[in-house]
């Protein structure tokens, strides 16, 4: 079938999180199950310039949008047999950010209406729209104001906490949209303000989450971000469906995972022991990672284990610092590498024993699946899609391939990873685990069919 993926951002051309890996690796699957699919992003600034010098220009022309015409080029590449497509619009692209600017309502409403009214350029005419995010949840709108009543539309939620809210007077100052139609309780109206997530939700024919877990939690004032009402409203069109990893991305290095540790440890500066437990966490430096539970026991963990520990990634400067000063405090124990490095990053999915995510909530996570790739064991906070890609191990059984607990509670998390490191002291229990980790199938195969059979049902 023919398919057309949607979404603000893909690696390796830009890529802010998970969303990236997702919109490489999917359609990349999609395509080797014999399906016509491209994918049609923004050409921000900050793409490459081997990437952009390679493009193809396909052709160009003015839309309406925000009361004038605006030029947009439509620009192709191809990359492992899928096509992208680049939105070409200057005055909204080339800037300092992909997201988070004043004007992202307007950019993003130009980049909606140049993905449904570019068909002529591209000459690619899609049976099925693939949205992704709030950044594309009016492409299902503006494909039925178009009249494309043939094309089926598909919105998944990646993070429900990002809705793209924006005020209600660009309804038709910006959106072009008659307000009647659209703006109330049934349409883009969230609270006074308008929603294009929920014009996601609400336009297209399928929605999906990225696990089975988070596509029920979201129907919950728990975790439904004030949409709760919404999914339970429009619960015969929600499905979950777990992310997968492209394990061509994650090949196992030739050196064992000993080595992988010592040279780790070395290169970190940390103390050489492999017999040493050594803990890492990857991750946004951000509430939803639960970093405030690692800040909480993070003392009495290094003072009652000894174990090492690893920090990579950026965000919020309380926990930057944080983390510079446990490095400082714990000397050859604890590294605090604050920035993301892809290549640093492999080397600790690869050389850790235990992958750490307590996160408050997460719609699927792929650290995880990363990780046990790699026969690095995750310890998790049961929720979303570490439910549903972690079993916690059973010590009576010796069934499992990670730990988890469920409360976002710092005392459960510090006697989980204590549970966890009782559980590495005893080598032959901790190898089955691992043989477990890595056997899980973690790949797109699985998921990439049921996709399928979803685009399948609407068409």
């Amino acid at each position: 079938m023919n398919i057309l993926f949607a979404v603000g951002e893909a690696w390796p051309f830009m890529k802010t999180g998970g969303l990236g890996d997702v919109a490489y690796s999917l359609p990349k699957k999609l395509k080797e199950m014999g399906n016509d699919i491209r994918v049609i992003m923004p050409k921000y600034s900050q793409i490459a310039k081997e990437h952009r010098d390679e493009m193809e220009h396909l052709g160009e022309k003015y839309i309406w949008v925000a009361h004038h015409n605006e030029y947009v080029g439509i620009d192709s590449y191809e990359l492992d047999g899928v096509t992208y497509y680049f939105v070409d619009g200057e005055r909204y692209f080339f800037r300092g950010n992909s997201y988070g600017e004043l004007d992202d309502c307007e950019r993003f409403a130009f980049f909606c209406k140049a993905v449904v009214e570019t068909f002529d350029i591209t000459g690619f005419h899609p049976e099925i729209i693939h949205c992704n995010d709030w950044h594309t949840g009016l492409i299902p709108i503006y494909a039925r104001e178009r009249g494309y009543d043939g094309i089926r539309t598909v919105f998944t939620i990646h993070n429900l906490r990002f809705q793209g809210l924006f005020y209600n007077d660009n309804m038709e100052r910006v959106l072009e949209l008659p307000r009647w139609v659209y703006y109330n309780e049934d349409g883009l109206k969230y609270y006074d303000m308008l929603s294009f997530l929920k014009g996601g939700v609400v336009y297209s024919d399928l929605v999906t989450t990225v696990s089975e877990s988070y596509a029920q939690e979201i129907k919950t004032p728990w975790m439904g971000e004030g949409l709760h009402g919404l999914f339970n409203k429009f619960d015969y069109k929600l499905h979950g469906i777990v992310n997968g990893i492209d394990v061509e991305s994650y090949k196992f290095p030739r050196k064992g995972k000993t080595r992988a540790k010592t040279e780790l440890q070395e290169s970190l500066g940390l103390m050489e022991d492999p017999s040493v437990p050594l803990v890492a966490m990857i991750t946004r430096l951000d509430r939803q990672k639960g970093i405030d539970l690692v800040i909480e026991i993070f003392d009495e963990m290094m003072q009652t284990t000894e174990a090492q520990f690893i920090m990579l990634g950026n965000g919020e400067p309380y926990y930057e610092d944080f983390f510079r000063i446990k490095e400082r405090q714990y000397p050859k124990r604890v590294c605090s590498y604050i920035k993301f490095n892809s290549d640093v990053a492999k080397d600790i999915y690869y050389g850790s024993d235990i992958f750490l995510m307590p996160s408050v909530f997460e719609p699927c996570g792929l650290s995880q699946m990363i990780a046990m790739r790699y026969g690095t064991i995750p310890v998790v906070r049961e929720t979303g899609g570490l439910t549903d890609t972690v079993t916690p191990y059973n010590e009576y059984t010796r069934l499992g391939d990670g730990f988890g607990f469920k409360n976002v509670n710092s005392q459960e998390l510090l006697w989980c990873l204590k549970y966890a490191l009782n559980i590495y002291s005893d080598s032959n229990k901790w190898h089955e685990i691992m043989k477990s980790a890595k056997a899980r199938d973690n790949t797109w195969d699985k998921s990439a069919e049921k996709y399928l059979e979803l685009y399948n049902s609407i068409l």
